[in-house]
Formats: C-alpha cells, structure tokens, sequence
C-alpha cells in the first residue's frame, strides 16, 4: 500500500512547497497590483497591462517549456544513473530556451510595431514596451526550474520561485515613491524577472553542481541521440504553449484593441484574480508530471491509473473549495485593491473563476499524457478548445464585451476538460 500511495504523497508533498512560495507571492500580488490599480488608474494599469500581455504573449509562442522536456527524458537518466547524460540533456534544453529568447526579441520587435498604432501608443511607450519584452524573454529560467524538478527539490524551487513576488513588491513601492508611472512599475517587474533566473540558476547549479561540465557545443547535440523523440515532443510542447498560455494572454491583446486600455485593465485585473485556481493547478501539474514520468519510466502503468484516479478526485475537492471562497472574498478583496473601479469586475471575475475551476478539475490529465508520450493528444485537445474560443469571442465580444471573453472561454474550458479526461484514461487503460 505504500508504494501505491508514495508517488501521490510525493506529489502532495512537492505541492507543499510550490504553495508555501506561492502563498508569499498570492498576499504580495495582492497588494502590489492594488499599488499599480490605485497609482496607475484605469487607463494607465491598462496600459501597463497591454504591456505585460505582449511580453507574455511572444513569450509563450517562442517557448518550448524546456523544464517538462527535462522531467520527461532526465527521470529516465536519473533511474538509470547516467549523470552525463542528464547534464548533456539540461545543456541541450539551456540551447532551446537561449534560440527561443533570441527568436522571441525579433517578434517582439514587430509585435510591438504592428500595437502602437492600433493601441494608441506613444514612441516613448513603444521603446519601453520592446525594452520590457526583451528582459522578460532574456531572463531565461524553465530549464533551471527543470533541474530543481527533476531531483525533488522543490524546496529549493519554492524558495526561488518567492524571489518574483517579493521584488515586485519591493518595486512597486519604490515605484509608488519615487516612480508612479507606467514605465516605473515596468521596471520594477523587469528587475524582478532578472532576479528570479538568477536565484534559479544559482540553485541549480548547487543541486547539479556538475552539469556545467558537460555544457559544450561538442557535446550537447548528442542530446537527441540519447533521447529519441526529444524533437518532436518539443515541438508539441511549444505548440501546446502558443495555443495554450499564447493564446489566453493574447485575449487582453484582444480586448485593449477592441474596446481600449481601461476595459483591458479590468479584465486583466478580474482574470488575475481568477488565476488564483490555475496557479493551484499549475502547481499541481508541476509537481505530479515527475510521478507521471517515474512511473512510465519503469512501465507501471498500473500505478500510473492509481495516480490519475486520486489526483482526480482531489481536483475536484480542492475546485469546491476554493470556488466557494471565490465567491466570498472576491468581492472584499477587489474593493481592497481597486476601490470604487472594482464595481463592474466581480461578475466578470465569478465567471472567469468558473473557467479556472473547470482548469483546476482536469489539472492531473495533461501531465499523464505528456509523461507517457502523448504529448499529440494533449495538443490536439489544445486546438480544438482554441478554436472554440475565438468562436465564442467572435458570437459573444461584439455583444458582451469583456463579459463576452469570459463566457467564451468557459465553452473552452468545458469543452476541455471533456476531451483531455477522454483522452488521458484512455491512454492509461490496460
């Protein structure tokens, strides 16, 4: 009984961490963002907003989540022992995640010429807007946060991971006192992303302190040798990230072009909050891949179905929960951050936290599959969601406005969670 429980208590453990650090950052974003809401006002918080979205956006589209690359092949190597191998595999993601920045600089550079005129921009704000986007993509973390991942130390990750929020604060009061404009709070935010990878990869060095040694050009493209279909799964990941997180910061894009900045802030603000139920999520997903991979790593497929069915049904405990105190608190804590401009964002964050529930329900499904090679599967699931959605902003936008985007991405959602549990227990059967 033991070893069935252990990936799952291993699991809940390593969320134990992932939510001591995101604990920090939930009561510091509170206040940080109710700084910029208070200090920016509508139309510069959406500014500010439309900003970080680009940034997010280009991000996700050039990012290959090289952190599930190294969870899915180095926990094959770590069972196996083979130290150079993993080294040669974090050193070949460390290539895809420097690529992708790279990549990234020259998109964000168009995307940012292409929203000026359609959102109003100044030249002043352009040039801070490609500075922002550019120290966002260069603060480069995932395969550092693989490394941590990988070895269960998620201690150490949950402390690194603290350093974001904990900056931001930190800048944003030196924002609010020396700073109260749109570029202030930016480079407040840019300073805390360049700390953040710093922390990380000074811990991932102490935990891997050898890897740096098998680093090099000569060696780290063997690295799709010693893992067969390396390519193709990162690949389907990157693709996974443009239609997955790309696609949702790309609905502020989205809404500060169709109905301007200040519409574009309140729903950025009511979707923070609402994120509350995917950052558990996402933190559950983190932690349970390893497991995942484990399992498949020493074809227990047995063990694999145990897993999914009591990560399932804690899913859908925690939803309730948390769903209950989003209807409590929501309200109170808007009014905390944003005063009187938080009238008309809490019907708008209720049903933005309906989607982050139905998020949170599937949260185990996705990992499953990427961790026994069905990374296809979880990408076609991504598609067919992300059509829905921009079909439902095409029906319900044009009426509804923001509300609309939330309706629609409740479809998605739903339609989601159908599919990705339909699709991950049948790749678990016998």
């Amino acid at each position: 009984m033991e070893n069935k429980q252990g990936s799952l208590k291993r699991a809940l453990m390593n969320v134990s961490w992932l939510l001591a650090g995101k604990g920090v950052g939930a009561v510091l974003s509170l206040i940080y963002l109710g700084l910029a809401v208070r200090v920016l006002k509508s139309e510069g918080f959406g500014e500010f907003t439309l900003i970080f979205g680009t940034a997010q956006s280009v991000a996700a589209i050039v990012s290959f989540q090289t952190w599930q690359i190294v969870i899915r092949y180095g926990a094959r190597h770590l069972l196996a022992g083979n130290e150079g191998a993993l080294a040669r595999l974090i050193g070949f993601c460390l290539g895809l995640d420097i690529a992708g920045a790279v990549a990234g600089c020259l998109i964000a550079w168009g995307g940012v010429t292409l929203l000026q005129p359609l959102l109003g921009w100044s030249d002043g704000l352009s040039h801070a807007a490609l500075a922002f986007c550019s120290v966002l993509l260069l603060s480069i973390r995932s395969t550092a946060v693989g490394v941590l991942r990988v070895r269960d130390r998620y201690r150490i990750g949950a402390m690194a991971d603290a350093a974001t929020p904990i900056m931001r604060f930190i800048g944003a009061v030196a924002a609010v006192l020396w700073a109260p404009t749109v570029m202030g709070f930016l480079l407040a935010w840019a300073v805390a992303d360049i700390f953040t990878a710093v922390i990380y990869w000074v811990c991932a060095q102490r935990v891997m302190p050898g890897f740096t040694r098998a680093m090099n050009l000569r060696t780290i493209w063997s690295a799709p040798d010693e893992n067969p279909g390396i390519w193709r799964f990162a690949w389907l990941t990157n693709l996974n990230s443009i239609v997955g997180t790309g696609c949702n910061n790309m609905l502020v894009l989205v809404v500060g072009v169709a109905t301007g900045a200040a519409d574009a802030g309140h729903y950025r603000l009511a979707y923070q909050l609402s994120q509350a139920l995917v950052r558990v999520s996402e933190m559950f997903a983190r932690a349970v891949l390893p497991e995942f991979a484990r399992s498949h790593a020493t074809e227990d497929r047995a063990s694999i179905r145990r897993l999914l069915g009591r990560s399932t049904r804690l899913a859908i405990g925690s939803t309730a929960i948390i769903l209950v105190m989003l209807f409590a608190l929501g309200q109170p804590v808007l009014h905390l951050m944003a005063g009187r401009e938080s009238v008309g964002v809490f019907p708008l964050l209720l049903v933005l936290g309906i989607a982050a529930a139905l998020d949170l329900i599937g949260v185990n499904f996705e990992p499953a599959l990427l961790a026994i090679g069905h990374a296809g599967r979880a990408l076609r699931v991504r598609l067919i969601r992300t059509l829905v959605l921009f079909a439902g902003l095409g029906a319900f936008m044009p009426h509804f406005g923001t509300m609309g985007v939330a309706v629609a991405m409740v479809m998605s959602s739903l339609l989601g969670l159908m599919l990705l549990a339909a699709a991950a227990w049948r790749a678990v059967r016998p």
